[in-house]
C-alpha cells in the first residue's frame, strides 16, 4: 500500500503542488513572522545591552498616568537635589543626572518634519565622549543656541559641521548652528534607527523636560565591592517609593522591550496572513483530495477486491497527505528564510539602523511551523480518506465514480448553525444582551458563515442556474452553467475560499463606509468653527525615560503651537471668535476603586461651547477656576460621579489631585472626557501649548483671505495646519482609510489562493471529463467552444461565490455598523461592484490553463480513455 501510494502521488503531483500551494503560503508566513521577530529582538536586546553596560543603577520618576492602562508613558523629571541625595548613599561612587527623552523632532531641508518609522527622536544633555559616544567631527555644544547630533540623523538631513538644523521639542522651532557629529564606539551611526541631538545641559533641561534643573534619569555607579542589586535596594531606601529604581540590565531589558514593541504589530500581520492562508488552504487540499479520491473510484476498489482494509486505504490517502504537507511545509521554511532577510533589509534601510547581529533562526519555533503545515494538511485530508475507505470492491466493475449523494443531510447540518448564527445577529441588533452584544454578535457572525458553507450545495442549486443565465447565452456557455451545476458539492468547496474572503471583504467594505460617513456627519453636527488648527499627528513613541511631547490616547506625538497663534488670530479681519484647547492624557478614578485612562482637554469652557456645539446636561457649562472640571456625561456615569461631586484625576505632570465637578455636557466627536481650567493645563499637561484651535468667522467674511492668515500664523511649524470642516473630516476618515486598505491587501492575498482553488478544480475537473470532452470534439465541437465553456464554467462558479460572500458580508457588516451605534448604514455599491467584477476576472484567469488544456485534447485518445 504504501508504494501504491508513493506511486499514485508521483502520477498526480502537479494537482497536489497546486493543492499544498496554500500550506506553502501559510507556513512561509509562521516562519517569517518568527525569525524576523526573533532577529530584529535580539538586535535590539544587544544593542541596549551595550548602550546600558556602564550603567549599575538608574533612577527615574514614575508615570503619575499608568502606562499599562492606556497611558503614554510621560515620566514626570526627577529634580537635581536628588542627584544629591544618592551620592551621600553609601557604596555610591558616582551618581550622574541625564537628560535624554523622545521629542526632538528635527525639520529637513524641505521644511518638513525628518520621519522615520518606529525609532525614537532623543532630544539630550551632552556629556562629552562618554560611553559609547565618540566625535567624528567638531566639538560637543557649549552655547546656548549650539548642538551635536548624530551621524545617523546627519545622513538622513543632510546636515554638516557649520551648518545649522531647527527643531521641534516642548517648545515652538528653534534654530541650533550644528558644531559637532558624534557615532559610537561599535562603529554604528545610529542604535536602534534612533534620531538624537545633543544639547548643553540646561537648554536641554527646558527643551525635553519643561523645566531646568532636572533629569529624566540619574545613572548610579557602585563602589567596589557592591553589585548593582545591593545597590539598587540602597538607593531606592534613600530615594523613596516615589522614584523607579532599577539595575543597568532591568534597565536594558525594558528599554529592549519598549523598543521591540513595532514587532508585536508585524508578527500579528504575518501570523493573521498565516491563519488566513491556512485556513483556506483547507478547502482547497479538502477539495483536491475529494476529488482525486472520486477519479480512483475504481482502484480504491479494486484494492478492496484485492484484500486492502479499510485502515491500509485511508492510510494510504493520509500518506500521500504527510507528503504533501512535509513539502509544502519545508518549502514554506525556505521561503520564509528569504522573506526575513528581505525584511530585516527594509527595516534598516527604513530606520536606518544596522543591527549588530546576523539572521537568527529559533529551531523550536520553525518545527512547530512545520508540524502545523503538515497537521492542517491531514486534517483537511482525512474526510476524503475515510469516504475512500468506503468504497465498495463492486464499484471497480463500473465505469464511472461520479456517484452523486443526498444533500439532505449536509442542509440539516448547515440549517441549524445558519438559523442560529442568523437569530444572534438579529438579537446583537434589537436588544442590548446586558452588556454581551459583540459576544453574541460575533458568534451569530461565526455560526452563520459556518452554515452558509455547509448550505452552499443547495444554495448552488437554486443559484446557479440564475447565475448561469445571466452570464452565458450560447451553447458552449450553457454546457458551461451545466457543468458548473452537476456537482454541487464540489462546486460549493471550490467557492468556500471565496465566500469567506469577499464575505470578509463585504462586511468590512460596509463597516469602513459607514464609519467614514459617521466622521463626515458628526465633524459636521459637532463642529460650529469654520477653522481648524492642529497638528498631523506625528507619529512616535512618547514618553522614554522622562520628557517627551503631550501623546494622544492612541499614542500619537501631538503637535502644538504657542498660544500667541490664537490671540493674533482674534485680530485678523473677519475673524469673531478663536480659541484654544490644550490636550493630553489624564486617568480619572470613579466609585468603588474603578479608574480609566482618557483624552482630557482644558481651555475656555464658553468658548469651546460656541465652537464645537457642546449641549449641557447638568449643572454649568462656564468658565472654570483652578481645581474645577467639567466632564461629558458618559464618563460620569461610567464612574457612578455626580455634578457637585468629586472626581480624582490624575494628569501626566501633577499626579492625582481631586477636582469639583460643576457640569456635564454631551459627549461628541470633538469633545470628550474631564475638561480643565486652562491654568491647571498649563501646570499639570506635558505641554503648556495648545494643541488644538479653533476659529469662527463673522458673516460676510472673506473666507480664503482669513485662511490665508491662519496659514501664515502657523507657517514656522510644519506639523500644524490650517483646515476647514470638509478637510478637518477627511483627516479624520484617513484612519479608517488605512485600516482599510491593510485589511484589503491581508484578504486580497487569500483571493489569491482562493482562485488557485478554482484552477486546481477545473484542472482536476477536465481531466475527469477527458472522453465526455472527446466526444464533444467528435460531434463538432471547435476548439473555440471548448475554450468557451471551460470560462463560462470557471465564471459562473467565481460568481456564484463571489456574489454569496458579498452578500454575507455587507449583511454582517449591518449588523455591525448597528451594534457600534453609527449615525447611519452607508453600503459602498462602487466598492463592491468592482469586487464583484474581481470575482469575473478570478474565474477568467482561473479558466486560462483549464480551457488550454480542454482545447488540446485528442479526440481519438479521449474516446478511449477508461
Amino acid at each position: 500500500m504504501l508504494k501504491a501510494a508513493l506511486k499514485g502521488l508521483l502520477a498526480r503531483k502537479l494537482r497536489l503542488t497546486l493543492a499544498g500551494l496554500a500550506v506553502v503560503l501559510g507556513v512561509m508566513a509562521v516562519s517569517a513572522a518568527m525569525i524576523t521577530t526573533t532577529t530584529i529582538g535580539s538586535g535590539f536586546d544587544s544593542i541596549f545591552q551595550t548602550v546600558n553596560s556602564g550603567v549599575d543603577v538608574s533612577v527615574s520618576g514614575k508615570s503619575n498616568v499608568d502606562p499599562g492602562m492606556g497611558g503614554k508613558g510621560f515620566t514626570p523629571p526627577v529634580p537635581a537635589s536628588v542627584v544629591d541625595e544618592i551620592e551621600k548613599v553609601p557604596g555610591v561612587a558616582k551618581a550622574v543626572g541625564e537628560v535624554s527623552t523622545d521629542g526632538a523632532r528635527p525639520i529637513g531641508p524641505d521644511g518638513k518634519v525628518i520621519s522615520v518609522q518606529g525609532p525614537p527622536r532623543f532630544g539630550k544633555a551632552w556629556h562629552g565622549e562618554a560611553g559609547m559616544v565618540r566625535l567624528r567631527q567638531g566639538r560637543g555644544p557649549a552655547a546656548p543656541d549650539e548642538v551635536a547630533i548624530n551621524a545617523g540623523l546627519a545622513e538622513l538631513g543632510g546636515y554638516e559641521v557649520g551648518g545649522t538644523i531647527d527643531v521641534l521639542t516642548l517648545q515652538p522651532r528653534k534654530t541650533f548652528h550644528v558644531v559637532g557629529v558624534y557615532g559610537f564606539s561599535n562603529g554604528l551611526d545610529t542604535l536602534g534607527g534612533s534620531t538624537e541631538v545633543s544639547f548643553t545641559e540646561p537648554v536641554a533641561q527646558q527643551l525635553m523636560l519643561g523645566k531646568q534643573d532636572t533629569f529624566s534619569s540619574i545613572t548610579v555607579t557602585a563602589a567596589a565591592g557592591v553589585t548593582p542589586e545591593q545597590l539598587k535596594d540602597r538607593v531606592a531606601d534613600a530615594v523613596g517609593s516615589g522614584y523607579l529604581t532599577r539595575t543597568g540590565d532591568e534597565l536594558a531589558d525594558q528599554t529592549a522591550a519598549d523598543g521591540k514593541a513595532f514587532l508585536d504589530i508585524v508578527r500579528i500581520v504575518l501570523l493573521g496572513f498565516s491563519g488566513l492562508s491556512l485556513l483556506v488552504g483547507i478547502f482547497l487540499i479538502l477539495n483536491t483530495f475529494s476529488i482525486l479520491v472520486a477519479q480512483r473510484t475504481g482502484e480504491l476498489a479494486l484494492m478492496a477486491a484485492l484484500g486492502a482494509r479499510r485502515r491500509q486505504i485511508v492510510g494510504a490517502v493520509l500518506v500521500e497527505a504527510t507528503l504533501v504537507g512535509s513539502i509544502a511545509s519545508v518549502a514554506g521554511i525556505g521561503l520564509g528564510l528569504g522573506v526575513s532577510v528581505l525584511l530585516k533589509s527594509v527595516m534598516e534601510a527604513n530606520s536606518g539602523a544596522q543591527l549588530p547581529v546576523g539572521l537568527i533562526v529559533p529551531a523550536g519555533d520553525l518545527v512547530l511551523a512545520f508540524v502545523l503545515g503538515v497537521a492542517v494538511t491531514l486534517v483537511a485530508a482525512l474526510l476524503p480518506a475515510i469516504r475512500a475507505s468506503r468504497v465498495p470492491p463492486v464499484a471497480a466493475m463500473r465505469a464511472s465514480a461520479a456517484e452523486q449523494r443526498s444533500l439532505a443531510r449536509i442542509t440539516v447540518l448547515g440549517a441549524v448553525p445558519f438559523v442560529l448564527g442568523v437569530a444572534g445577529m438579529v438579537a446583537s441588533v434589537v436588544s442590548d444582551l446586558d452588556g454581551y452584544r459583540w459576544a453574541v454578535l460575533g458568534g451569530g457572525v461565526g455560526l452563520a458563515l459556518l452554515g452558509l458553507a455547509l448550505l452552499t450545495p443547495v444554495a448552488s442549486r437554486v443559484l446557479l442556474p440564475a447565475v448561469g443565465r445571466l452570464l452565458s447565452w450560447s451553447m458552449p456557455g450553457k454546457l458551461g452553467r451545466r457543468n458548473a451545476e452537476r456537482n454541487p458539492r464540489r462546486t460549493a468547496i471550490t467557492v468556500a475560499t471565496l465566500v469567506v474572503t469577499l464575505g470578509l471583504v463585504g462586511g468590512v467594505g460596509v463597516v469602513a463606509e459607514s464609519l467614514r460617513k459617521d466622521v463626515t456627519t458628526r465633524v459636521g453636527s459637532d463642529l460650529a468653527a469654520d477653522f481648524v488648527i492642529s497638528g498631523d499627528g506625528v507619529t512616535g513613541k512618547a514618553g522614554g525615560q522622562g520628557g517627551g511631547p503631550p501623546t494622544a490616547a492612541d499614542g500619537r506625538i501631538m503637535p502644538t503651537f504657542e498660544p500667541s497663534v490664537i490671540t493674533d488670530a482674534r485680530a485678523l479681519p473677519g475673524v469673531a471668535e478663536a480659541t484654544a484647547q490644550y490636550v493630553d492624557t489624564v486617568q480619572v478614578s470613579g466609585a468603588a476603586g474603578k479608574r480609566a485612562t482618557t483624552p482630557a482637554n482644558a481651555g475656555s469652557v464658553t468658548e469651546l461651547r460656541g465652537v464645537l456645539g457642546l449641549e449641557r446636561v447638568s449643572g454649568s457649562l462656564r468658565d472654570l477656576r483652578s481645581g474645577e472640571v467639567v466632564v461629558d456625561s458618559k464618563t460620569l456615569t461610567e464612574l457612578g460621579r455626580e455634578v457637585g461631586g468629586t472626581v480624582e484625576v490624575a494628569t501626566q505632570r501633577g499626579g492625582w489631585q481631586t477636582y469639583r465637578i460643576v457640569g456635564s455636557y454631551k459627549p461628541n466627536f470633538t469633545l470628550n472626557g474631564p475638561v480643565l481650567a486652562p491654568a491647571d493645563a498649563q501646570r499639570q499637561f506635558v505641554s503648556d501649548q495648545p494643541a488644538m484651535g479653533y476659529v469662527k468667522l463673522r458673516p460676510g467674511a472673506d473666507v480664503a483671505a482669513v485662511k490665508k492668515g491662519l496659514t501664515g500664523l502657523v507657517a514656522g511649524n510644519p506639523e500644524v495646519a490650517v483646515q476647514d470642516q470638509t478637510q478637518a473630516a477627511a483627516d479624520a476618515s484617513s484612519q479608517v482609510d488605512i485600516a482599510e486598505v491593510m485589511l484589503y491587501v491581508l484578504l486580497g492575498l487569500s483571493v489569491v489562493i482562493g482562485v488557485l482553488g478554482i484552477v486546481n478544480t477545473m484542472a482536476l475537473s477536465i481531466l475527469e471529463r477527458t472522453r465526455e470532452l472527446g466526444l464533444l470534439r467528435a460531434v463538432g465541437m471547435r476548439r473555440s467552444h471548448m475554450v468557451h465553456m471551460v470560462v463560462a464554467e470557471s465564471v459562473v462558479i467565481a460568481v456564484f461565490g463571489g456574489l454569496l460572500g458579498l452578500v454575507f458580508g455587507g449583511l454582517a457588516g449591518a449588523a455591525v455598523v448597528s451594534v457600534a451605534g453609527l449615525a447611519e448604514l452607508a453600503v459602498p455599491w462602487t466598492s463592491l461592484a468592482v469586487f464583484l467584477g474581481l470575482s469575473v476576472v478570478a474565474g477568467l484567469l482561473a479558466a486560462l490553463a483549464p480551457s488550454a488544456r480542454a482545447a488540446k485534447v485528442n479526440v481519438l485518445s479521449a474516446i478511449a480513455y477508461e
